[in-house]
């Protein structure tokens, strides 16, 4: 994030990106009363695709301090023993929570009520647009740039500023929550993503 200190009132957030950790920043910034808008390149409406289906006990707590971990466990079905590797059991129907046990259910569920649970915090959402960079001036005044088109597709550039990512005060804080092949990543300008991607197989 960058930007600077102030109340509330004198920041604007963005998110970039809606998935489920955007989603769950975003309803927190509106619930404390945080000027927050999402941009999400996915048209409205269309899913994410669901990289994961396993909730773990630790993530449906922070759900359930948010009065969402109920509605979410009864989507799904759950698991108090894993067997990996062909051979190894792990029992977690022991682990000191009020969830012990991991909670199959597809990601979209997840999203669904953090989704929900944003709008009626009062976050404002900006879907079909791509974040493609972020600027600051002397004043530290900080804009974003961002196209418009459909997933895949170049759009069409808007110009720095866009009045839905400006705050009046000129004071922008901005939070990414890309996924790893967003172009977002490697064009931001003050930030820096450690390590190297995680092996994949296939």
């Amino acid at each position: 994030m960058n930007g600077t200190t102030g109340t509330s009132s004198q920041r604007h957030v963005v998110v970039v990106g809606a998935g489920p950790a955007g989603l769950l920043l975003a309803g927190d910034l509106a619930a404390a009363g945080v000027p927050v808008t999402v941009v999400e390149r996915r048209p409205q409406g269309i899913s994410n695709l669901t990289r994961a289906f396993g909730v773990h006990a630790r993530t449906l707590e922070q759900l359930d301090a948010r009065d969402l971990a109920d509605e979410l466990v009864r989507t799904g079905r759950t698991v108090t023993a894993l067997r990996l590797f062909g051979s190894l059991s792990v029992d977690i129907s022991g682990l000191p929570s009020r969830f012990p046990y991991l909670l199959v259910t597809p990601q979209s569920e997840v999203e669904r009520l953090l989704l929900r649970r944003a709008g009626k915090n009062g976050a404002t959402f900006l879907y079909g647009t791509e974040v493609t960079g972020l600027a600051q001036d002397e004043a530290r005044r900080s804009t974003c740039g961002t196209r418009t088109g459909r997933p895949g597709h170049c759009g069409r550039p808007t110009r720095w500023a866009p009045t839905e990512c400006a705050a009046p005060c000129g004071r922008l804080w901005d939070c990414p929550s890309p996924g790893a092949r967003s172009s977002s990543r490697s064009s931001w300008p003050m930030c820096c993503w450690p390590g190297s991607p995680a092996p994949r197989s296939h």
